[in-house]
């Protein structure tokens, strides 16, 4: 239309919250809120700047040298809402980021961890985040207790 000759659409973006990353000892999470930002990448390569303890998540493809496993494939027609949180647990990738960091000392019951909160690149799609921008933390350990038996 010659009317609308100029004219630029919007881009909306919808809030999904804040990409957050969790390391402990033994895994790297992302939260569904930084998967939905990189908009559902299939492979990841998971980079590191040990001079500025940066981490930094690149989408990639399957076929590319140490692409991690990110998240199921989407689907062409669905939504961002079937995404969910992406755990790590690639010994390499988890040494590397969890040298950034020294980890409380925790009883049995509890894993000690750091979050970070990190900036996705609207353009393409890294996400960035930086260890001294970490908190510590201890949360209850999920799952079966050592000793424990099922019935």
């Amino acid at each position: 239309m010659t009317s609308l000759h100029g004219f630029q659409e919007i881009n909306i973006r919808k809030p999904v919250g804040k990409a957050m990353m969790t390391v402990t000892k033994t895994l790297v999470r992302f939260n569904k809120a930084t998967v939905v930002a990189m908009e559902c990448p299939e492979y990841v390569k998971i980079l590191v700047n040990t001079s500025t303890r940066q981490i930094a998540v690149e989408p990639c493809e399957a076929s590319d040298r140490n692409a991690v496993k990110f998240s199921r494939a989407k689907k062409q027609d669905e939504e961002a809402t079937k995404a969910s949180s992406v755990t790590v647990r690639e010994p390499s990738v988890v040494d590397a980021i969890a040298s950034f960091f020294d980890f409380a000392e925790v009883d049995e019951g509890h894993v000690a961890y750091q979050a970070i909160v990190g900036q996705v690149s609207p353009t393409d799609r890294v996400t960035v985040f930086a260890a001294e921008d970490a908190t510590a933390g201890v949360m209850k350990r999920r799952g079966r207790k050592k000793g424990q038996t099922l019935k």
